[in-house]
């Protein structure tokens, strides 16, 4: 519950910490970093009855509403149907004009604030603009761009950054103790939700199919040993899923970043750590332009299929994009 518990971001949240909320602020950054949890975090603050060291006591009866969910002053809002309606803000708004009920500060949390309808930000700017003096207003998004700027210039902008590999696997280790721990930081972004939600096992099975591509496309120089693999299972039945050949151009395109931080002297960002050994070999037998040729090739080929252009068609593609970069390098 303590605030000074929260994985990465100390010096940020340290100084939200120490001074009063503000009327209206975003907490933006990644996906999975913290920022609900110190949203929601500093909003019980705002309220604990008996704060030690500018952090929650954890056991005075507002730290314990706050923690279960239920305090009368703390409000979240989230998305309902990958949208936050007009109906809900204009509850927000109306309801921040009442004193709090049982605490010092009414704390409004509106997370994934990106998926507010233009009329339901709109519905926002007068409250954000002159909020009651004991209310607060913090919208949490991984997207701030995608706020209106009229949002935007009314609230106090706070950045949230990607958590390291050791942060997220020593958070890992202490809550768990997952023997893939390691693995899963390295594939998390920067993310504990995304780290926790991976499926590592269907991750890896994927992951070691791009990999045999990669060194099948390497060995042969011809797109002909990738046809005859896109052409049995599982790829067969899998190319023609938008999401999971987005799904697989990811993985690609992490395992050619692998080899360039291979070759350019920066092993320390490999992500396919379970897999170094063929990743060094493939290393040592691709130039940085073959590299770079198909990082570009792969990008292009993602691009097609968020297109929707047929995303077998942009697999393939890739490859005989490729195979004419190995020929010119």
């Amino acid at each position: 519950m303590r605030l000074s518990a929260l994985v990465g971001n100390q010096q940020l949240i340290g100084l939200l910490r120490r001074n009063p909320l503000p009327p209206a602020a975003i907490f933006a950054g990644p996906e999975g970093v913290g920022k609900r949890s110190a949203a929601l975090g500093l909003a019980a603050l705002a309220n604990c009855r008996q704060p030690v060291s500018n952090d929650l006591c954890g056991s005075c009866v507002s730290c314990i509403k706050a923690e279960a969910g239920t305090h009368p002053d703390i409000v979240l809002y989230v998305p309902d149907n990958n949208h936050i309606k007009i109906e809900a803000m204009r509850e927000l708004s109306h309801e921040a004009h009442y004193r709090p009920f049982e605490g010092q500060s009414r704390v409004f949390v509106i997370d994934q604030a990106e998926k507010m309808t233009e009329e339901a930000a709109n519905s926002l700017l007068k409250t954000l603009e002159e909020p009651p003096p004991t209310s607060h207003l913090l919208l949490i998004t991984a997207f701030p761009q995608r706020l209106l700027p009229t949002i935007r210039s009314r609230c106090q902008s706070f950045r949230f950054r990607s958590l390291s590999r050791k942060e997220i696997n020593d958070y890992l280790q202490s809550t768990g103790g997952m023997a893939d721990s390691e693995l899963r930081a390295a594939f998390a972004r920067g993310s504990i939700g995304r780290a926790l939600s991976l499926d590592i096992e269907d991750l890896v099975k994927s992951r070691d199919i791009m990999l045999d591509l990669l060194t099948a496309w390497h060995d042969s120089k011809s797109f002909e040993a990738i046809f005859k693999r896109a052409d049995a299972s599982p790829l067969k039945t899998d190319l023609k899923d938008r999401n999971r050949t987005r799904n697989y151009l990811e993985l690609l395109h992490s395992l050619a970043e692998d080899v360039y931080f291979l070759v350019v002297g920066t092993p320390d960002r490999l992500i396919s750590i379970d897999r170094r050994q063929a990743l060094e070999k493939l290393s040592r037998q691709l130039t940085l332009d073959q590299i770079r040729n198909l990082l570009y090739h792969i990008e292009q080929s993602y691009r097609d299929v968020e297109q929707y252009v047929s995303p077998l068609m942009s697999f393939e593609t890739l490859w005989l994009r490729a195979e004419q970069g190995m020929q010119d390098g």
